[in-house]
């Protein structure tokens, strides 16, 4: 899931680095570390725009092993060759059958279609693996599916917001499992948050940008990391919703600076009113510690990926299902607003300050 995952508040009240330099990057031994590298990139600042990204919203290997993008500033999927070349583009922006108005996510199911949710649109919809357009999934334009997880063939995990079942006014958040519709089959977390002031509405956002899950698509275990005063902890689910294991790390707490905080808090008012259309009217005040963990994913092999936040360098934990360690990883000059994905395939990520241009990094192991 992403650092701050798209979501869309219709509800209930109405990290600076610089561009990457990937020539000479290889394979090093760093302390108790293994050492991911670089091994190349897509996108460009100036040039051909088909190689250049805007608003980066969805990015994985699809069933046919190559790159897909997902851009919003442009309202299309672009699909890559391993090599890098762009070899199609699917839809443009608009309100028209296979149009695209401000998608916010993409997911490979497990049938091998990609699935786009974009609420201004069509709501969620499918392409397949010929990338021809298969339709819609599902209709739905509020309180949508969020940092969807595909398990199965169809089914996805995924965070909702619900309607607040008290008279005080509040935000009922909910990860469960959905077979394509609006009510979870199984629910493997849940949490209301009261919203009665400003303070409190900014408190709830803070925690949820916090927030990370995953799924293994072919177990469908289910791996949950909430903020939990920024414990390194995973919880481990069945596909039944009952918890099956714990995963922990003793990490030391690292403040951050006064400039991590400030862009932090520019970059989610920012990423807020893209989200939702329109200034929403108030500030979200960062933790005043980095968060232990800012990412999760699964291998091909069925372990769990771990990204920490407290390094300066991304370093990636992988364990095992049962809480081993099995080895930590660094990539030397990917900074703390790196996002990642993780496939079966191998790695991607992107850049997500707003400060450089965006492109793809495709990450490989010795």
């Amino acid at each position: 899931m992403k650092i701050f995952s798209p979501f869309i508040i219709i509800i209930l009240l109405s990290a600076c680095s610089d561009p990457v330099d990937t020539s000479g990057l290889g394979i090093i031994e760093v302390d108790e570390f293994q050492t991911l590298f670089i091994s190349d990139t897509i996108g460009v600042e100036f040039g051909d725009s088909l190689y250049m990204f805007g608003a980066i919203e969805g990015l994985m290997y699809d069933s046919n092993g190559n790159i897909a993008v997902l851009d919003m500033s442009v309202g299309n999927i672009r699909i890559f060759s391993s090599d890098g070349e762009c070899i199609r583009t699917i839809g443009r922006r608009g309100n028209a059958p296979g149009e695209f108005q401000r998608p916010l996510g993409m997911i490979l199911l497990g049938n091998g279609q990609l699935a786009v949710m974009d609420p201004w649109g069509e709501g969620l919809t499918a392409i397949n693996p010929d990338y021809s357009r298969e339709g819609v999934l599902l209709d739905i334009h509020s309180n949508v599916h969020m940092g969807m997880c595909a398990v199965d063939s169809m089914d996805i995990v995924a965070l909702r917001v619900l309607e607040s079942s008290s008279d005080e006014p509040g935000i009922p958040m909910l990860i469960g499992r959905y077979s394509l519709t609006m009510e979870p089959s199984v629910t493997y977390w849940y949490e209301e948050y009261s919203i009665s002031s400003l303070e409190e509405l900014s408190g709830v956002m803070r925690d949820f940008s916090n927030l990370y899950w995953t799924a293994d698509r072919n177990t469908g275990d289910v791996f949950i990391a909430p903020y939990e005063d920024n414990h390194y902890v995973v919880y481990r689910y069945a596909p039944d919703g009952s918890l099956t294991g714990t995963i922990e790390m003793e990490l030391d707490m690292i403040s951050k600076t006064e400039q991590e905080i400030a862009d932090e808090a520019t970059y989610l008012r920012a990423r807020l009113t893209t989200l939702n259309g329109r200034d929403m009217g108030f500030d979200i005040e960062p933790y005043p510690f980095r968060r232990s963990i800012t990412g999760l994913g699964v291998s091909e092999e069925g372990n769990l990926w771990v990204r920490r936040g407290t390094e300066d360098d991304a370093v990636l934990d992988l364990w095992t299902p049962e809480g081993e360690l099995l080895q930590s990883y660094i990539i030397p000059g990917a900074s703390l607003s790196w996002e990642f994905t993780f496939c079966p395939e191998g790695i991607l990520a992107y850049d997500e300050n707003p400060d450089y241009f965006q492109r793809i990094y495709i990450i490989t192991m010795e």
